[in-house]
């Protein structure tokens, strides 16, 4: 993620799953679609207790139309499982267990183990939140 003008810095890297598919066309289950220094996501906006079909921390990026140039990418975010106040649930889509591969499958979203969103969100508070994010697989 990048904030201010000049070279790219990678501030860290996670551990992160998208989608059950590695098509990225393939809408609702497909890989995000790549996004470089031409073509960067925006960040629309990020909430810390987002109540939704996803919940918690919640990171919304912009549309995106795949490298077929037809199919458009919507509803992209990036996110875990948590509840919607961060904390862990009982319910599939609020726990986290990191025995199941499964917990890294979304729905072409970004999914981050909820340890590494937590961090992710503080490193961005300290630093500043970016308003272009790059995504390369």
């Amino acid at each position: 993620m990048k904030r201010v003008p000049g070279r790219d810095k990678v501030i860290k890297q996670w551990k992160a799953g998208s989608g059950q598919v590695t098509n990225e066309c393939t809408v609702g289950r497909g890989w995000l679609p790549n996004a470089d220094a031409r073509h960067p996501y925006a960040i629309q906006w990020h909430r810390k207790n987002f109540d939704g079909i996803i919940n918690g921390l919640v990171i919304k990026l912009s549309d995106k139309v795949c490298k077929n140039g037809r199919t458009k990418r919507t509803e992209l975010f990036i996110h875990s499982e948590m509840k919607p106040n961060g904390q862990q649930g009982k319910v599939e889509s609020e726990k986290w267990t990191n025995s199941n591969p499964n917990d890294y499958f979304s729905n072409g979203c970004i999914k981050l183990n909820p340890r590494d969103i937590k961090d992710l969100f503080s490193r961005l508070d300290r630093m500043g939140w970016p308003k272009k994010l790059y995504v390369v697989a």
